[in-house]
């Protein structure tokens, strides 16, 4: 017997352990793992050379085409980069402004067609009438609804509208009438508190402060708090994205120990960033960048289990949307630095084990979003989806060689120690030596488990 693809002389990486030996593959799926020697033959064989293989990284949080850009481009750029960074399955947010049905379908269509990576989606409740979709949707395997509390009035950024707490209210009991794994996501922040702040630096009439001396913590901590009410007393799972805030480590630990059903997430900038390290405009972002303080917070929190979910918030924008501090649109690429800077500044600092990354950034999503086991581990019969990384690899992040639609990284000039050197996507080579070589088009739309009562 012969198989597609045999991968020797590994050093296997799942979220419980590390193992030595191979992986064979054929027809897409993992069908062998264990010694090199017992292992088939294959039609192509690589040499891992003690190298680490993780499962594919699943990147819970990414936006294709924000701000501005056309989708069949920010859907190729987007993924080609994730492809490079060693990412194989993303999650795309869907802002759609009318029905959300029609939105799954048309959004499912143009992945499929330009996309190098397999993808899920999810879906943003602005409207009454989203509410009602929310069963319909499900059934078409988008089971993951966010609420984007900051975004109303002056602070909309189109196509979202504001929502009120009556909606996020009555959609949180929509979903949780779905069962696993329908889930809310929530950005949040507290916009009013935001305009206050705002009026005060404007009268002061300099430029001596920050996106975070607009957005501090308490405006995170204050809507982290309600949201995480309203899941418990409407029985919603909640999941709070990209958290940046030291207290809310312990925020979220409290529910947790109070039966709340919440999870948080966090992303690299988060934990290495600050927003002294960033030009003010160009590294404008939702929530922002703090402090010192609450990257180590952070990591903490990754280290006792309370932050569960690692997400790049892939907002890909370029300088020309940040040309003033006030107007500046929010966001930067970060899909494919994702993984160099958690091995950099996690694994090779002794911060976190290849094993807590991988729990975080690839069983973690798949099994909270529905996709497990087909992604997220090394296991027999799950797609293989894999990717060789070499943690003494050094190189310095450079624009030049990302693969985004952006034409800036904060981490310009950042040396990093830790790179994917092979992404593999349902046994096929997609990027190779930070070079892609997959063919576009080859990412396919990957449903959640279907809720029986859906």
């Amino acid at each position: 017997m012969s198989v597609d693809l045999v991968l020797r002389n590994c050093r296997i990486v799942n979220h419980d352990e590390t193992t030595e030996g191979g992986i064979a593959v054929h027809d897409g799926k993992i069908v062998a793992i264990g010694a090199d020697g017992l292992l088939p033959k294959g039609t192509r064989e690589i040499d891992a050379k003690g190298r680490f293989v993780l499962p594919g990284l699943v990147d819970p949080h990414v936006h294709l085409a924000a701000p501005s850009w056309p989708l069949a481009e920010g859907i190729r750029t987007a993924t080609a980069a994730a492809a490079a960074g060693g990412v194989t399955t993303i999650m795309h947010l869907m802002a759609w402004p009318g029905s959300l049905a029609e939105g799954v379908e048309k959004t499912v269509r143009n992945y499929q067609a330009h996309a190098y990576v397999d993808g899920t989606v999810q879906a943003a409740i602005m409207k009454a009438e989203h509410v009602t979709e929310i069963p319909i949707v499900a059934k078409l395997g988008v089971t993951s609804f966010k609420f984007a509390l900051p975004y109303r009035g002056e602070e909309a950024v189109s196509p979202l509208v504001g929502v009120d707490d009556g909606l996020v209210f009555s959609a949180f009991e929509e979903i949780a009438k779905l069962g696993y794994p329908a889930n809310a996501k929530v950005h949040a922040e507290n916009v009013e508190i935001f305009w206050a702040r705002k009026e005060k630096l404007i009268k002061q009439g300099t430029d001596d402060y920050h996106w975070h001396d607009a957005r501090p913590n308490y405006c995170e901590a204050e809507a982290m708090l309600r949201s995480i009410y309203f899941a418990k007393v409407t029985g919603c799972p909640l999941y709070i994205l990209h958290m940046t805030i030291r207290e809310g480590v312990d925020i979220v630990r409290k529910a947790k120990g109070k039966g709340v059903n919440v999870v948080v997430e966090t992303c690299p900038q988060y934990l290495v960033l600050t927003r002294f390290d960033v030009d003010r405009v160009l590294g404008k972002v939702n929530p922002p960048l703090r402090g010192k303080e609450d990257n180590e917070a952070l990591w903490r929190g990754i280290q006792e289990g309370v932050i569960e979910f690692l997400g790049s918030d892939d907002c890909p924008c370029a300088k020309k949307h940040k040309t003033d501090f006030w107007t500046a649109n929010v966001g930067i690429a970060g899909v494919e630095t994702l993984l160099p800077v958690m091995l950099s500044e996690g694994v090779n600092k002794g911060r976190i084990s290849l094993e807590q990354l991988v729990k975080i950034a690839s069983y973690n999503p798949a099994r909270y979003f529905g996709i497990a086991p087909r992604k997220g581990v090394i296991k027999v019969g799950s797609d293989a989806d894999l990717t060789m990384v070499d943690l003494d690899k050094e190189a310095e992040v450079s624009i030049e060689r990302l693969h985004y639609i952006s034409d800036y990284t904060p981490f310009e000039g950042w040396r990093l120690k830790g790179w994917p050197v092979l992404t593999i996507l349902r046994g096929s080579i997609i990027a190779e030596d930070g070079e892609v070589v997959g063919r576009r088009g080859g990412g396919r739309f990957i449903p959640s488990v279907v809720p029986a009562n859906a």
